[in-house]
Parts: structure tokens; C-alpha cells; sequence
């Protein structure tokens, strides 16, 4: 059914969310005419996959004390809307109303609805579900007690708005994902593999370089990252779920030691909700650094740096490359003791005192030539 199809005020509300589905920002904005224009006291977006750590939700003003406290009291952990709406949703029943899911005498007295519904407006419910290509969602609105119940008339026009929030959000979603690989592309440019992990723990898109190193020292399976070194992926799981629980974790980068070649360090970075779309489910970024394939420096530009010789800054990259001093004379065809003066002469040069100090600065040199 198309937009015109629907009661004036409603198909004006539609139209804003189609336009809300080019920019996440205006969505707030249409989602409250919506809700205006049916009646509702509040709304909400809300993916199936919400749970305790994604409760950054598309909303109506007002709402965040109500998302706040059913997240913070542990309401979430048993919510009687989700837990008997979805099964009959699975059941093919697209529009779920609050007379569907409770007895009139459980909606006097249950403690949800008399400790958190109640006391935010929100004693009546109406569940409108549709699917996208990524998620299932329900947008659920509500009404307080005096407005009362949502009726079988409501109903009949709710299911009318079904195809409208699907292609909407499919919009929104494809924008989001869009922005999502640019930002991995970045990390393909510098040199990094990026992986991008959801809330529940699943890949969601991964660069070039990410692809790369499959198998060599990282894999997926079943839509999961796990590091091929046992100890390592311990690691990372741990790490893992804790950054999706809790946020930002102090723990360094997980080192994968690998048997042939450098190891890969992994940092697991907890994309912040302000920071993305309330349509991007991207939640964790694993951030890859191969040490087999570290940017160097060209031996010009390190010698202009430094005043290195040719001979001097040949040396500088050799080692920081991995190459002992021995390995060095011989890849430049010199002698250990000419490879030991000039690696003297570099010290005084960049005021380094050991072979560590001289391999940390010739890395952070490494950024400049890009």
C-alpha cells in the first residue's frame, strides 16, 4: 500500500521517516510525528537483537529515563512484551498488541508493569514488526493509562506502515554499512587489517588485508574470530567478551605468535554508541597488525631525517626489519665489524643508545612515508 493510501497525518509522518532513512539524525524527528500522528505517548526502534549493551535506541523525547531504568533494574532480563511477542510474531503475526500477550489481571498487578510502565507513561503497548535485510525490529509504541488500550482498527492501519519502516531502515542500514567499510578501507590503506564484530560477537565485514591474514594466525568460523594459537585465543575471547560487556579494557594488544614469521598483534577497540548511527550494529573493532608486513621508511627519507649515510640508513632498516647486526653485514655485503661502526655512528646520529631505542624510532619514522 502506498504512502497516500494512509490517513493524511500518518502518510506526512512516513514520508519524514523515508527521509529519516538518508540521515540517522532526522529519525528521532519523524519517529515522534509518527507517534503523534497514531496516537502514541512514546516510540521506540528497537532491533531484535537488543539486549543490556545496545540500548542506544532510536527514540521519541522523553524516553531516556524509561531505557535508562530498564536497563539499569535489569527489566530487559525479563520482559514479558519481548518474551510472548516474538513467538507470535514467529507465527506470522506482524502487529502484536498488549490484549495479545497479558490477562487483564496479570496488567493490574505484574510488578513491570506496575514498577516501570506505570510510573513512565507507558501502561499500554503496541508492537509493529518488520524485517530488513540485516535485522528483525519492532518499532514499539506506547500509551499511558489514561490514553488507554491500542485498538483492533489501529491494528489494520499498523500493518499498513510495515513495508514503509522496512524499506526506511534498509536505507539506513545500507548507509551505515557503506560507512562501516570506508572505514576499513582506511585501515587497507595504512596497511592494518580491520574486522568488524557485532554485538553478539559475529563478523560483520572485514578488509583486505584482514582477509589476508586468514589463516595465518587468525580464522572465522561460524561467523566468529578466533586466534589459531590456543593460549592467544583465550586471550582474545576473554578480551572480546569483555568489550562487548563493559566497554573499553585496559589489556594490551593480544599477541599471536605465529611459527613462522612475527607474531600479529590484535587490539580489540569498543566502537563508542555516540559515534555511530542507531542503525550501525558494528560494536567492537578488531584492529590487525602484521609485523611481517610493518611499513618502513624509505632509506632516503631516513638519511635526510637522521643525516644518516646511504650505507647508514641501509643498516637502521635492516635491523629494524627483524635482521641481527651478523644477518645485517651480510645482507650488505660488509663485514660485522664495519656493520658494528656504523651501527656506533647511528646511535650518536639519531641519539639512540641501544638497537631497541633505534628500532622504536625508525617505527615511529614509518607514519612519515605514507
Amino acid at each position: 500500500m502506498g504512502v497516500q493510501d494512509l490517513p493524511k497525518s500518518v502518510a506526512t509522518a512516513v514520508d519524514k521517516i523515508y527521509t529519516a532513512g538518508f540521515s540517522a539524525d532526522l529519525w528521532q524527528e519523524g519517529l515522534s510525528d509518527l507517534c503523534n500522528s497514531l496516537g502514541a505517548y512514546s516510540a521506540v526502534t528497537v532491533p531484535r537483537v537488543a539486549a543490556h549493551n545496545t540500548v542506544n535506541l532510536p527514540s521519541t523525547p522523553g524516553m531516556e529515563d524509561f531505557l535508562q531504568a530498564f536497563v539499569r533494574d535489569g527489566w530487559y532480563e525479563r520482559d514479558i512484551r519481548a518474551e510472548r511477542g516474538w513467538p507470535l510474531v514467529d507465527r506470522g503475526q506482524a502487529v502484536v498488541l498488549e490484549q495479545d500477550i497479558i490477562r487483564p489481571d496479570e496488567h493490574d498487578k505484574h510488578p513491570l508493569y506496575q514498577e516501570l510502565y506505570r510510573r513512565h507513561g507507558m501502561l499500554w503497548w503496541a508492537g509493529i514488526t518488520f524485517r530488513t535485510h540485516e535485522q528483525q525490529y519492532v518499532l514499539s509504541l506506547s500509551r499511558s493509562e489514561r490514553q488507554g488500550a491500542f485498538s483492533e482498527e489501529e491494528r489494520r492501519l499498523f500493518l499498513q506502515l510495515t513495508g514503509h519502516l522496512a524499506q526506511s531502515v534498509t536505507l539506513a542500514e545500507k548507509l551505515c554499512s557503506a560507512a562501516g567499510q570506508g572505514g576499513l578501507e582506511v585501515l587497507d590503506a595504512l596497511g592494518n587489517g580491520g574486522i568488524l564484530v557485532d554485538a553478539r560477537g559475529g563478523v560483520m565485514g572485514l578488509n583486505r588485508n584482514a582477509e589476508r591474514l586468514l589463516g595465518r594466525g587468525i580464522g572465522i568460523r561460524h561467523r566468529a574470530v578466533y586466534a589459531q594459537s590456543p593460549s592467544a585465543n583465550r586471550c582474545l575471547q576473554e578480551l572480546l567478551n569483555r568489550c562487548l560487556r563493559l566497554g573499553p579494557q585496559p589489556d594490551p594488544a593480544v599477541v599471536v605468535e605465529r611459527p613462522l614469521g612475527h607474531p600479529l598483534l590484535i587490539e580489540v577497540l569498543p566502537i563508542p554508541a555516540e559515534a555511530a548511527s542507531p542503525f550501525f550494529f558494528g560494536k567492537v573493532l578488531l584492529l590487525l597488525v602484521d609485523l611481517d608486513k610493518r611499513a618502513m621508511p624509505k632509506s632516503a627519507l631516513l638519511a635526510s631525517l637522521f643525516g644518516l649515510t646511504a650505507r647508514e640508513a641501509a643498516l637502521a632498516l635492516e635491523l629494524t626489519c627483524g635482521a641481527s647486526l651478523s644477518e645485517a653485514a651480510d645482507n650488505l655485503g660488509i663485514t660485522r665489524e664495519t656493520a658494528r661502526g656504523h651501527l656506533k655512528v647511528v646511535f650518536s646520529k639519531t641519539d639512540t643508545n641501544r638497537q631497541s631505542e633505534l628500532v622504536a624510532l625508525v617505527q615511529r619514522a614509518a607514519a612519515i612515508s605514507f
